[in-house]
């Protein structure tokens, strides 16, 4: 049997709602290529009886609970295809998603990676499409507003892109380091960057990515985001741009206010006020966008707040993180399951 052109690559934590969802809407993909589905479920319960209920041919894994990295090293180990699509558990795509990557990757074959935003999906509540609409704004997010938002086709680097939805060219793919708890695609970006291979992103490579419940997950994501930032700066200072260490440097000043006040007067407040006045004036914007409302504003100029704050802080935690590699435990390899169980049903695509 030939060898697809892609292979979808899912980590996931076992059998759930949204780990169907994201495989129905692979199952309903439209003119798509030759591909095959991998999903590996890292140190959950196995997921082969669920996964096989909606994509019977797909390639099932088991994994003792490894870092993100080394989990995804293990199915890039497996994988057949020509170029290594990776998705997130929690994401659904388009019926056209696989079909236009196909058409891309013949458009631009000196390109060995691909991607686009990853957007809120339909159905969200208010506050998940404030926190979408939040993160793509240039105030929050800087440069890699790209990812959470539709913007001109071209030329990339790894701001563009986060692996919820990432396409690398298999014979360019570097392996993804086990020691960062985030931004592992960054790290191999980077490195890609500065071997010369090229870029592309497209806003039509679409991906619907489920937007954390509540304050508090969003918080710990940001938290997340910014350790990993901060682990991977510290392990290769020419990745730091100013963009990432401005949350930690405004963490910094804000801790730092009281102190400057009584040395310097009412003065030293006047970089706070331009933030806020820069924070007020981004969340009128999203809450005039988001149906005029003033809800939503309001709730925009928090989420703002709380991401600068908690990647900043973050940033530090990951930079200042000091310990070493821990030493690497005897895992057991992946355990694949190539066919569905006997009495499996496949779901329809209508659901």
């Amino acid at each position: 049997m030939p060898d697809p052109l892609l292979s979808v690559c899912i980590i996931t934590r076992g059998p759930s709602r949204l780990l169907e969802e994201c495989l129905v809407s692979l199952r309903r993909q439209v003119d798509a290529p030759s591909f095959e589905v991998l999903v590996c479920s890292n140190g959950g319960p196995d997921a082969a009886t669920a996964v096989h209920r909606v994509l019977p041919d797909a390639v099932v894994g088991v994994l003792d609970h490894r870092p993100l990295g080394s989990a995804r090293n293990a199915v890039i180990e497996r994988a057949r295809g020509d170029w290594l699509v990776f998705l997130d558990d929690d994401v659904t795509v388009q019926p056209h998603l696989l079909g236009r990557l196909a058409e891309l990757a013949a458009e631009h074959p000196d390109a060995t990676v691909l991607g686009g935003p990853n957007e809120t999906p339909g159905g969200s509540t208010a506050f998940q499409v404030t926190q979408g609409a939040v993160l793509a704004s240039i105030v929050t997010s800087g440069p890699v507003r790209r990812r959470y938002g539709r913007h001109p086709a071209g030329g990339a680097d790894e701001r563009y892109f986060t692996l919820c939805n990432l396409a690398v060219r298999r014979d360019a793919m570097q392996p993804f380091p086990d020691d960062l708890l985030g931004a592992e695609e960054n790290a191999v970006l980077v490195q890609m960057s500065r071997r010369g291979f090229r870029m592309h992103y497209d806003p039509t490579l679409v991906a619907f990515h489920e937007r954390r419940p509540t304050l508090r997950t969003f918080a710990r994501q940001m938290f997340k985001y910014g350790r990993g930032r901060g682990q991977f700066m510290r392990k290769d200072p020419a990745s730091a741009r100013a963009a990432y260490l401005a949350p930690a440097a405004l963490l910094a000043y804000a801790l730092a206010a009281p102190l400057l006040v009584i040395e310097l007067g009412p003065l030293a407040l006047l970089p706070m006020a331009l933030y806020a006045g820069v924070v007020a004036a981004a969340a009128a914007v999203i809450g005039w966008n988001l149906h005029r409302s003033l809800r939503c504003g309001l709730l925009a100029a928090l989420l703002i707040v709380v991401t600068h704050v908690w990647y900043g802080a973050g940033t530090v935690v990951g930079v200042l993180d000091r310990r070493r590699r821990r030493r690497r435990r005897r895992t057991r390899p992946a355990r694949w399951s190539d066919a569905p169980a006997d009495d499996v049903t496949v779901a329809s695509a209508d659901r």
